[in-house]
């Protein structure tokens, strides 16, 4: 054989063993169970645009499908069919959709697969939300503001073991690409909770993989970032109850925990009553504590300190929330919001907890 033929033989060989060691290929099939609006099934990768997909094909007649094809295992796409987007993470395997209840999943024929743990992972969050869910029923009917402090109190503990699992299950596939997807599925509510955020990529680490996805959660946080309250805290100028004059030059030289509230937030009137039972404490410490409330009604106002029993320094920006210049000065998104400022008027923590107020006073 002419040997410069026989080397290019070797190539294209050596090439072949590449190609093979990057893709595989894979089986999905399934019924949608539903009509579909052109039959079409596709897989998507979580950053391609609309339904730009890179494996498609045709539901029959009677809604079954199959999808097979070369792919490059290791990443996570979504299965898309009507209205279904479910997540995939592709391996050489083969998988099926199964439907329980209301909700679809695709599951591997193999047991053990990171798949079907992501599938009990994904189970898990369905149940923390339809049993949040179900509680939240009615909540905004009720018109008793000390009952719904309560029940806000049930949900803020239920809506916190929602996000420890959530932080569990990113720790739990630390490494991989379903990882990232479980942020960047919940982006919406990441990019309003920065310190749920935070928490999130703390716990992705420095293992997540290259890639569009990591890019796409990695420029949200930065951008979240950008959004925060840090270095100086602004100035204001706001009256208390009797009218009289503050601004933050009257707390130079002490710590102040300053608290953004409304009267008509059941959560911000759970928060008085935190206070409350820990205002003394925080005195002790040389803690300044002021309330700036963000109500439009005087009124109001009045009758929910008298009703809180607050005895902490309270002011008010009577522009009312949307309007406030205070509010968007402090970058306050959603109320109750709370910032620990030191005596040179540094921002150190935002929404910190008693147990971080401690630490810093120590």
């Amino acid at each position: 054989m002419n040997p410069m033929k026989k080397n290019i033989l070797y190539i294209i060989f050596f090439m072949s063993l590449i190609a093979c060691k990057q893709e595989a290929i894979f089986e999905l099939e399934g019924h949608s169970g539903q009509a579909l609006r052109n039959g079409t099934v596709g897989l998507r990768y979580p950053t391609a645009p609309g339904r730009q997909y890179f494996l498609s094909t045709q539901a029959d007649s009677s809604d079954y499908f199959f999808l097979t094809g070369e792919i490059t295992p290791g990443k996570v796409a979504f299965l898309n069919f009507g209205y279904q987007h479910l997540p995939l993470y592709v391996e050489k395997q083969h998988y099926r959709v199964v439907k329980e209840r209301d909700n679809y999943y695709i599951l591997s024929d193999q047991k053990e697969s990171l798949q079907n743990r992501y599938v009990q992972y994904m189970r898990q969050i369905y149940t923390l939300d339809s049993a949040y869910n179900q509680l939240c029923q009615g909540y905004d009917t009720i018109s008793d503001i000390d009952r719904k402090a309560l029940l806000s109190d049930r949900l803020k503990l239920d809506f916190a073991r929602r996000n420890d699992r959530i932080i569990q299950g990113i720790k739990e596939f630390s490494g991989t690409e379903i990882a990232l997807n479980i942020v960047n599925e919940l982006m919406y509510f990441c990019e309003v909770d920065y310190r749920f955020f935070t928490r999130a990529m703390e716990a992705l680490g420095d293992s997540a993989p290259e890639g569009d996805l990591k890019n796409r959660v990695t420029e949200a946080y930065e951008q979240a970032k950008n959004r925060q309250l840090t270095g100086n805290a602004p100035t204001f100028s706001l009256p208390d109850m009797n009218g009289k004059m503050y601004s933050l030059e009257d707390f130079k030289g002490k710590y102040l925990l300053i608290d953004f509230w409304a009267s008509w937030c059941a959560p911000c009137r759970t928060k008085n009553k935190e206070l409350n039972k820990h205002y003394q404490e925080l005195k002790d410490m040389g803690v300044n504590v002021v309330s700036v409330s963000l109500d439009n009604d005087r009124d109001k106002w009045l009758k929910a300190l008298n009703e809180d029993q607050v005895s902490w320094l309270q002011l008010v920006d009577l522009d009312g929330f949307e309007k406030s210049k205070v509010r968007k000065d402090y970058k306050v998104e959603r109320v109750p919001t709370v910032y620990l400022i030191d005596p040179q008027g540094k921002v150190l923590i935002t929404g910190p907890s008693l147990e971080e107020v401690r630490d810093v006073m120590k």
